[in-house]
């Protein structure tokens, strides 16, 4: 049975940040379109909710997390820069439509925006971290090469 859970444990570490990553997706997107409806309770300093919605962000955190996490080292540093990048999208595309439908005012989503402007910025460091190390590879390779010809 052991033999079998370290054959499989990257394409069940990719399947599962699949699923993570689909979970964070959605549960980000219905946070942000759904954050100004909720029906918030504040006195005394601090504010609560019974809402459900309202566990949408940190679900998405979590899940954002995790398929980070799993989807390195599932396939390197391409994974985690995917999942940013789409947890980001999704969280974004929630605000841009609760905007269009008017639950949202413009004007007070910039922060959210910069985050994910933020996200898209480190995805893509991951994705120049991933090319950068794919050509120290192949130059690595060379090198062997080149010392076990001569």
């Amino acid at each position: 049975m052991r033999a079998i859970l370290t054959r499989y444990r990257r394409p069940l570490f990719l399947i599962a940040s699949i699923l993570l990553l689909a979970l964070s997706c959605w549960a980000g997107y219905s946070f942000a379109y759904a954050a100004d409806l909720i029906e918030w309770d504040c006195g005394g300093g601090s504010c609560a909710t019974n809402d459900a919605r309202s566990l949408g962000l940190p679900v998405a955190l979590l899940g954002t997390v995790g398929a980070v996490l799993l989807s390195g080292f599932a396939v390197g540093l391409l994974g985690p820069a995917v999942a940013i990048a789409a947890s980001a999208f999704w969280f974004r595309r929630g605000l841009e439509d609760a905007i269009a439908a008017g639950h949202t005012p413009a004007s007070s989503v910039g922060t959210p925006m910069t985050f994910t402007i933020i996200a898209f910025v480190v995805a893509g460091l991951c994705v120049v971290g991933w090319v950068w190390m794919l050509i120290g590879r192949a130059q690595g390779r060379r090198l062997v090469a080149k010392h076990r010809a001569e």
